[in-house]
């Protein structure tokens, strides 16, 4: 029979003020503290969640394309709703913006 084991665990010593901006950034990303650092330390720039008045205006807009307006302006419109869409609300995880870390040690140069 075989035993179900805890992924290995990470520890660092943080100053209380690093503890209380890893909480507050992860907190506007929606995720647990440990996903946060997690995804930050793979390369990941977790986006923070969108507050609802943004919602409302997308669904808004998106009532605007029902109005009689011309072909263009509905076309616009629905154009600008997929980018905001695309942008802000549901990016996939291969869309997420890669974080270079700084480089380190000595320059090959050196």
């Amino acid at each position: 029979m075989s035993k179900n084991k805890e992924p290995p665990r990470l520890v660092c010593r943080v100053t209380q003020k690093q503890k209380d901006k890893v909480l507050r950034l992860s907190q506007q990303c929606g995720l647990a503290a440990g996903e946060y650092i997690r995804q930050r330390a793979l390369g990941y720039e977790p986006r923070t969640v969108l507050p609802d008045v943004f919602f409302h205006f997308c669904e808004k807009l998106d009532a605007l394309t029902g109005a009689p307006f011309s072909a263009e302006v509905n076309q616009a419109a629905l154009k600008l709703i997929k980018d905001i869409d695309a942008a802000l609300i549901s990016p996939g995880k291969e869309d997420m913006k890669h974080w270079r870390p700084p480089a380190s040690g000595p320059s090959e140069e050196s």
